[in-house]
């Protein structure tokens, strides 16, 4: 489901003033607390697969902020969630780096919300483009393939949908991500 927030109020400042941290898809859960979820079963899984496929570790990098203080700038991507049981957090994928092909676990929303496996069929993921598209970047959800995005556009899929990101143009993807429950069943699949 693609949409977009009425208004952009950030920059690219409020964007580098956020605390990011380097992780690599291919071992992202830490060892020492590894929260003994569903959820993070699953992304054992996926990590099994990387190495089934032989994915680079240095490939796989990109940048994480999970739940920061927001800056008031920041804060409208949150204003569509505040009556709902929601998380969020940033990613910054850099030139040369991809997401690979995968589907979310929502390990950190699972963690920090108490979610029972049940209700992962009512979990969505919205990402929110924090920057303009740029060459060589691509976001692919199920079959649909997006380029050309603005700030300011969201992309929103339901469970356990198989999505990517490859960044092999010349500047970052930054994107804020809302994890939420999807009580009132309005996105599918």
């Amino acid at each position: 489901y693609k949409s977009s927030l009425d208004t952009v109020t950030w920059t690219l400042d409020d964007l580098s003033k956020l605390d990011w941290n380097a992780t690599y898809m291919t071992n992202e859960i830490p060892e020492n607390d590894n929260w003994n979820t569903f959820a993070t079963r699953k992304k054992k899984m996926l990590e099994n697969m990387y190495k089934e496929w032989n994915v680079p570790k240095e490939g796989s990098l990109h940048y994480m902020c999970i739940r920061p203080d927001l800056s008031d700038n920041l804060k409208i991507i949150l204003k569509p969630y505040e009556n709902q049981k929601f998380n969020y957090n940033f990613l910054k994928l850099t030139p040369g780096c991809s997401l690979m092909w995968h589907f979310d676990t929502y390990a950190t929303f699972v963690k920090y919300n108490n979610i029972k496996e049940t209700q992962i069929s009512n979990i969505c993921r919205t990402a929110i483009m924090m920057n303009d598209w740029n060459c060589g970047q691509v976001l692919q959800i199920g079959n649909k393939m997006y380029s050309h995005w603005q700030a300011g556009d969201t992309f929103t899929w339901k469970a356990d949908s198989w999505h990517g990101l490859a960044n092999f143009g010349p500047s970052d993807i930054i994107i804020g991500q809302v994890t939420f429950l999807d009580d009132n069943n309005k996105y599918t699949q």
